[in-house]
């Protein structure tokens, strides 16, 4: 190979390790992206030398490392831009949810962010991106309003349209190097949010009650349930620690019904810690309250049309019962989530529920931790729609046909042959 010194502003192995520490990738050379022209000088050297790309930003939603190649590392691209007016925000490669957040917040406005803060805005939006105000306002890439993206020959585009576009608004056809994208953003500027800790002994209480609520929820109202085995850690407090606990996660536009979901779960059963308040979008990362240390995982997921209560307790009780720690998610899906916005590569839009599972791999085989992940998806599986590609974390085996809807499938395979025919990027 052509030595890349004085070519490309080459980093380390440090570039690449993200969110997720398992098999980080291991490049011939990694490329420390600070602009557009770095990602540009990155894709023509893997094109000269007929070299495959991988792109890295935070690293949340890694799945297997690319071993050879290059890697283009777009971390400290982390620019963002807010006009008011058309109310978009424009966002670099690297920029996080938290980096978006904060911008918009100076002029009342929200973008469609997830969970957690530290998760990259372009890989959460190309793949779909499930929002705490999902069912309100849809997917985040329903959002999406152009992409600039390097393609597999190095010229740089601008697209609004077009199936490149529509592929790019869910499908992460993965056909390029995405460096910057922009975004609608929403006039929210608070909310009613929180979590509620309850025993997961308590769930033949609970589920009936929190289904009831999620199933007649208005589309203002985001509900999800985690089941989370807290470990016995002194930092932990008290009240959780050493716990398996229902971790119930609201979030409202409009307080009164989020008020009304925490009266009606706390005459189900004793509440060990949380509880409601009415918070700025800025903290709206407290309502799951996530880890964030980075640590090694493995993650799977199944999206299905209707969850009935049986099986709601039955992922809760084969989640209490794994040999492996398991962290369950279970949320409503609907409203605006099933709404189209324009041509997209959002699959299985039907869907009424996700239901995720996560576990750890430190010092834990492989092996037992898919078993575990399908001993605690086996209550869903036959009503199961697809999965969706942004919850697929590690090595996880998926086949590809459950990711996509036939018609997206198409989309994506055309995309992939017009504009990176040798699979550069694949």
């Amino acid at each position: 190979m052509t030595s890349t010194e004085n070519v490309l502003p080459t980093g380390s192995s440090a570039d690449v390790v993200g969110f997720q520490t398992a098999d980080p990738h291991r490049p011939d050379v990694v490329v420390t992206a600070r602009s557009t022209d770095d990602v540009v000088a990155a894709v023509r050297h893997a094109h000269a030398h007929d070299l495959p790309v991988a792109v890295h930003a935070t690293g949340h939603g890694h799945t297997v490392g690319r071993v050879g190649g290059v890697v283009v590392a777009t971390g400290a691209m982390r620019g963002v831009t807010v006009d008011p007016v058309t109310r978009t925000a424009r966002v670099e490669a690297g920029a996080r949810s938290e980096d978006v957040v904060a911008a918009a917040a100076e002029h009342g406005l929200a973008p469609l962010s997830g969970s957690f803060p530290g998760v990259g805005v372009v890989g959460y939006t190309l793949g779909g991106g499930l929002g705490l105000l999902g069912r309100e306002f849809g997917w985040a890439s329903d959002r999406l309003r152009a992409v600039e993206i390097v393609l597999a020959d190095g010229s740089v585009v601008r697209v609004a349209d077009g199936e490149l576009f529509a592929a790019l608004r869910g499908g992460r056809p993965s056909v390029g190097i995405v460096t910057a994208v922009e975004i609608g953003l929403v006039p929210v500027r608070t909310v009613v949010g929180g979590g509620l800790f309850l025993d997961a002994g308590d769930a033949d209480a609970v589920l009936p009650v929190l289904h009831r609520i999620a199933s007649g929820a208005p589309e203002s109202l985001g509900v999800s349930l985690g089941v989370v085995p807290v470990p016995p850690l002194d930092v932990v407090p008290a009240p959780i620690r050493g716990r398996t606990v229902l971790h119930v996660r609201l979030v409202d536009t409009d307080g009164a019904v989020a008020w009304a979901a925490d009266e009606a779960l706390r005459a189900a059963a004793p509440v060990l810690l949380g509880g409601l308040r009415e918070l700025p979008w800025t903290e709206s990362g407290s309502i799951f309250a996530e880890p964030e240390v980075p640590h090694a995982y493995e993650g799977t997921n199944v999206l299905v049309g209707d969850l009935s209560v049986a099986a709601l307790a039955g992922v809760v009780a084969a989640a209490r019962a794994a040999s492996v720690g398991c962290v369950v998610d279970v949320r409503r899906l609907g409203g605006a989530l099933a709404r189209p916005a324009g041509p997209d590569a959002v699959s299985f839009r039907d869907a009424g529920w996700i239901v995720r599972v996560l576990s750890s791999t430190d010092g834990c085989p492989a092996s037992d931790v898919r078993a575990a992940h399908g001993s605690v998806l086996a209550p869903v599986a036959d009503a199961a729609l697809g999965r969706m590609v942004g919850f697929v974390y590690g090595a996880s085996p998926v086949d590809p046909a459950e990711l996509h809807e036939p018609a997206v499938a198409d989309l994506l395979a055309r995309v992939r042959a017009e504009y990176d025919p040798a699979g550069r990027f694949a």
